[in-house]
């Protein structure tokens, strides 16, 4: 009976209204699905936007960062998604990496362009995702984001025991591959996940050396998923960044979502 609830529990709020608030974009205004919000915001200059689960907070999102919003600006005019009086583009977040690369790099192999930092680390992003996670019928999904409509993005379902970290830790697993794959030498990984960078960081060689073990005596759960990913992280040179998830920040939204469409293929 607990089972059903919780699985009753998860499709009310999964299914639960997104709103997406676009501030700074090309239309800004309110906006019920991704795709709606995506074509305000892609490629646009300095795009402001964010998803929230009310309409009031995604009211008050726009009148906080809109461009050009004043005592004038209205719940009402929002909703109607009228435009705003452009400004000079805004600096950068430090989060919004993919907004914010200094140059696109073209692998030498052909597989599309990338997005490079300043310190010549391509960045890419990557995300696990799992339905019912803890329960029987569970179902997860790795995303890996290497760019919009870029060729070695990655939406796979988990085979075999799913669970939400074990998600995350494959998604990094598939991309050190492709990265390896393409030539890539040093490549910076963002993830939502503090779980997924304290593994990598800290609690590894600390597992290894304790016969992998936790604190508590207990063996690591996440053991042999954790050796693959450093074995194909290995000859990379690795940057870990932690961001926010759901924050708006497209690289982890695009992950975000192809990991949700590989657990449905699952």
């Amino acid at each position: 009976m607990t089972t059903v609830l919780c699985s009753s529990l998860y499709k009310r709020l999964t299914m639960a209204p997104q709103f997406y608030a676009v501030a700074r974009g090309r239309k800004p205004g309110i906006y019920n699905t991704w795709d709606d919000c995506k074509v305000q915001v892609h490629h646009f200059s300095g795009p402001k936007y964010k998803k929230f689960h009310t309409r009031v907070e995604a009211e008050q999102f726009i009148k906080e960062h809109s461009q050009g919003s004043g005592s004038d600006t209205t719940s009402s005019n929002v909703a109607r998604s009228k435009r705003y009086t452009k400004r000079p583009r805004p600096a950068d977040t430090k989060d919004d990496i993919s907004s914010n690369m200094a140059r696109r790099s073209k692998s030498s192999k052909g597989s599309g362009d990338f997005l490079v930092d300043s310190d010549g680390y391509v960045n890419v992003y990557t995300d696990g995702a799992c339905s019912s996670n803890g329960y029987r019928g569970a179902k997860a999904g790795i995303g890996v984001w290497f760019g919009d409509d870029h060729p070695m993005n990655v939406s796979e379902p988990v085979v075999g025991r799913a669970t939400n970290n074990r998600a995350e830790i494959e998604a990094v697993t598939r991309a050190a591959r492709q990265a390896k794959e393409a030539g890539i030498e040093n490549l910076q990984i963002n993830t939502d996940s503090k779980f997924l960078i304290n593994c990598a960081n800290d609690w590894m060689p600390k597992w290894k050396s304790n016969g992998w073990r936790t604190a508590e005596n207990k063996p690591v759960i996440n053991k042999n998923e954790l050796l693959e990913m450093e074995s194909a992280l290995d000859n990379v040179n690795v940057r870990w960044k932690h961001v926010n998830g759901h924050a708006g920040i497209h690289g982890n939204e695009m992950a975000d979502q192809l990991a949700r469409a590989g657990s449905s293929k699952y």
